[in-house]
């Protein structure tokens, strides 16, 4: 089988001009520049400086006969030992690369949105205990209450509210539904029938926006962005303001 040895070596990291030299001056053995630019079809100069690369590669080296000098291609054994050793470096070198990923994501520019999925009973236990873990002073909640306690046991509910110290946040739940259990410290208002139907919850503290869905099994999904929390916070106090602005169902 006929090897294309001008693209291999090239796939192995040689230039092409890097490749045509040293198979030029592989094929014709030692001779003068001048020959080995008339094989490779380049400038006697772009030669000079290819045969420099390839002796830094230790794949050519050069001799003076008589007052001549002459360059001739090392032996293929000797390129196959320079690959070999690129490859144990390279490996090496990306080894090293793996190592400091999460020092290298550091330096990238501007927030990235970090997503977390949770299902089944321990979603609720997860999304309280990233709550917790954040030391919020507000929490903002939109939560369809009827569907909330239709699809999770009161008791699970209220075992999972015992990680978040009340007095401690600042709370403002927009609702649907009737309410059950209701925080002490906490700032309810009903939302208006036009305002659309929905089952679940939204929560919005410090740079996290979470939501929760009860029908079937429970779903929580936890989205780490300042630029979407914000955006959320914006839309949750319009609807607060357009709540709180009837009487009637301010504290419903």
């Amino acid at each position: 089988m006929s090897v294309d040895f001008m693209k291999l070596l090239t796939e192995l990291g040689l230039t092409p001009t890097e490749t045509r030299v040293y198979l030029s001056s592989l094929k014709i053995g030692p001779t003068s520049v001048q020959e080995i630019a008339k094989r490779a079809k380049l400038s006697r100069t772009a030669t000079y400086d290819v045969i420099a690369a390839l002796q830094d590669r230790g794949l050519m080296s050069t001799f003076d006969r008589g007052k001549k000098k002459f360059f001739a291609a090392e032996e293929p054994e000797r390129a196959v030992a320079y690959f070999k050793t690129r490859v144990a470096d390279l490996t090496e070198r990306i080894d090293m690369f793996s190592r400091s990923l999460e020092e290298m994501k550091m330096l990238a520019g501007g927030e990235r949105p970090v997503v977390r999925f949770f299902e089944g009973r321990e979603a609720l236990y997860a999304l309280f205990s990233d709550l917790v873990s954040q030391h919020p002073q507000e929490l903002l909640e939109l939560a369809n209450i009827d569907v909330v306690y239709e699809g999770l046991d009161q008791n699970v509910l209220l075992d999972a509210r015992k990680a978040l110290d009340d007095s401690r946040v600042k709370i403002k739940m927009l609702h649907r539904g009737e309410l059950r259990n209701p925080r002490k410290n906490a700032e309810y208002c009903r939302l208006l029938p036009e305002f659309g139907d929905f089952s679940g919850e939204i929560w919005i503290y410090e740079n996290r926006v979470a939501f929760v869905e009860f029908m079937g099994k429970m779903v929580t999904v936890i989205i780490e962005s300042r630029i979407f929390a914000d955006m959320a916070r914006v839309l949750f106090n319009a609807a607060w303001a357009v709540c709180r602005a009837d009487p009637y169902r301010r504290n419903k």
